[in-house]
């Protein structure tokens, strides 16, 4: 049976515990979940506006002033926009701050990727040869074996198509396309997908 002073004491202590909780969430730090802030260019100190921040739980834009408001607390924070390096804040201090200015540094893209879909289709292959001649943009990342596991292109190799590797063939004439691409000035690179396959998975499972 506990004396009365020990009930005491215990009565202390739960009523300090409960006024401390109170005025931790009188603090700034615990008043909103909120976070606000204002992403720039690094160099000229300008708003960028439409730029994408990517919390725990939610995804906002930059209005064009550069400012954003998140709803919720966020340990991490992702920062992109079109034309700059990604930028990234960690820490549980963004929790409840109020003005968090984040600099963006310029990146000027060279590279285009097409996937497996994007280098067969007249459409997208277009707009992205348009946009390397409106651009800086001087080479071309294409699928030539995608995630799926098939090939582009009509291969000489036995095996994918002993495999079913060559069900759709995307590309019909890879050599006249490379030529094409090469006379404009186009690096192209090949995108190899080797540690997924599930199509030489499933016809020889005795190599996965």
């Amino acid at each position: 049976m506990m004396k009365g002073w020990e009930i005491d004491m215990r009565r202390i202590v739960v009523r300090s515990l409960f006024i401390l909780a109170a005025l931790c969430m009188l603090l700034p730090g615990y008043a909103s979940a909120e976070i606000r802030g204002k992403v720039i260019d690094f160099s000229t100190k300008k708003p960028i506006p439409g730029a994408i921040i990517t919390g725990d739980s939610e995804i906002v834009l930059a209005g064009e002033d550069g400012v954003f408001v998140m709803k919720n607390a966020s340990n991490k924070l992702g920062i992109r926009a079109y034309g700059y390096a990604r930028g990234e804040l960690t820490g549980t201090l963004l929790r409840g701050r109020k003005n968090i200015e984040i600099g963006l540094n310029p990146f000027i893209p060279k590279g285009v990727y097409l996937s497996f879909y994007g280098i067969g289709d007249r459409s997208l292959r277009g707009a992205a040869l348009k946009l390397a001649e409106q651009t800086s943009i001087n080479s071309l990342v294409i699928d030539v074996k995608g995630d799926k596991g098939v090939i582009t292109y009509k291969t000489t190799v036995p095996l994918a198509g002993q495999i079913g590797a060559q069900k759709l063939i995307i590309v019909k004439d890879i050599r006249t396309l490379l030529q094409s691409l090469r006379e404009k000035g186009i690096y192209t690179i090949a995108r190899i997908v080797v540690f997924k396959d599930d199509v030489l998975a499933t016809a020889r499972p005795e190599l996965a």
